[in-house]
């Protein structure tokens, strides 16, 4: 799945629960949809890099600080995050 198809997937689940109970989603609806998703995916990339990052660390010996590579997990919930913000 490709990052802008998981965010029309958050987006889709989360609008039936926002959106006023009329026939049509209005323009406030968008936004505490979008709001709630983004949400969502900032707790998964805070998850994500805590426990990535764990084993992603190289340490430089010229620096004396450890580098942290983005694991591909990382890297996709940051492209949804950027899906959901382009809606």
């Amino acid at each position: 799945m490709t990052p802008k198809e998981k965010a029309i997937e958050l987006y889709k689940k989360l609008v039936i629960h926002i959106q006023r109970y009329d026939e049509y989603v209005d323009e406030r609806s968008k936004i505490n949809t979008k709001k709630c998703a983004l949400i969502a995916v900032d707790e998964l990339i805070n998850e994500v890099y805590n426990i990535s990052h764990q084993y992603t660390a190289v340490y430089n010996n010229e620096t004396k600080f450890y580098n942290y590579i983005d694991s591909k997990e990382l890297k996709f919930w940051k492209e949804v995050k950027q899906e959901i913000e382009n809606l």
